[in-house]
């Protein structure tokens, strides 16, 4: 097809659905669908088509899509919802209108079939792109500290932006006078909160160096000083080693202390182990019946 044809065509289209979705607009206008304050406009393309528009963000995409079908389903119009590119959730579903059909017929629809559900997901879509946001705000602001800490670490051949996913760098490091090449690799989660950190060919030297920094718990040096109750004692005091109170462990025996009795008496002290299990009641003993006295003959 020639391109002055094509030229043509997609004038007359866009001309069309232009008149076409103003109508709608002011239908919608008319009847304060959602407080009113639409707007068209008509899509440059070879079949046709439009695009409503809210103030508040959200818009409704009508086109001609099946063209090449025969009969009435040729003529079809599809209605979509315009969506946030960083929204991959479950879309409301789409309509169809006659391509024949009057703008009163195309705006009694999407009010009744189409907007209900789209509104009932705009929300979420929402919500979606403002955690989108965040999430590249994150990226950027570790990418950047990511370069401060090492800046040769940069996007690398395959490119990307400020909030790219992934980085490169090589580095050279001095071992002993000679050059040693390490490679790293820095992969951020989507939400930049943390790095997948890759490094390739690090020298013995500056891998236990790394190591010693991802020690959670590095053993405790310094020198010990009393405490304020040991100030005023002597060295020899302080160095002499001292009995710590604790606890009695369950198993264990116990002492306990004698109890004061009277003059002239001993108590005797057993050894008491703390049973391991604790009785959750007292048994009573078995109690024995009674024999019945039978009564002496006289």
């Amino acid at each position: 097809m020639h391109s002055n044809v094509i030229e043509r065509r997609m004038q007359e289209a866009h001309d069309d659905f232009a008149v076409r979705g103003q109508a709608v607009a002011d239908i919608l206008n008319a009847e304060d669908i959602q407080g009113g304050g639409w707007t068209v406009t008509a899509g440059v393309n070879l079949y046709g088509s439009f695009t409503l528009h809210h103030p508040a963000g959200f818009a409704v995409h009508v086109a001609r899509l099946t063209p090449n079908l025969a009969g009435a389903a040729g003529r079809r119009l599809t209605v979509d919802g315009h969506y946030p590119r960083e929204f991959y959730g479950d879309r409301a579903p789409t309509i169809g209108v006659g391509l024949d059909q009057p703008a009163t017929w195309l705006a009694r629809r999407l009010v009744t079939r189409f907007l209900p559900a789209y509104l009932n997901v705009w929300p979420t879509a929402m919500l979606h792109k403002r955690l989108e946001e965040q999430y590249t705000a994150a990226r950027t602001r570790l990418n950047a500290r990511l370069e401060r800490a090492l800046p040769t670490l940069g996007p690398g051949a395959v490119g990307g932006g400020p909030d790219r996913l992934q980085s490169y760098a090589s580095v050279n490091h001095q071992v002993e006078g000679e050059r040693a090449m390490c490679r790293v690799k820095a992969r951020l989660n989507h939400p930049g909160t943390a790095v997948d950190l890759r490094l390739d060919w690090v020298p013995a030297d500056l891998a236990v160096r790394i190591l010693q920094v991802l020690n959670p718990a590095p053993p405790l040096e310094g020198r010990i000083i009393p405490g304020a109750r040991a100030l005023d004692a002597s060295p020899e005091a302080i160095a002499t080693p001292q009995v710590v109170v604790g606890e009695v462990v369950r198993g264990a025996q116990a002492r306990h202390p004698r109890p004061q009795l009277p003059e002239g008496r001993r108590a005797i002290s057993r050894p008491f182990y703390e049973p391991w299990f604790a009785p959750s009641r007292k048994r009573r003993p078995l109690a024995m019946p009674r024999e019945e006295v039978v009564p002496a003959e006289r």
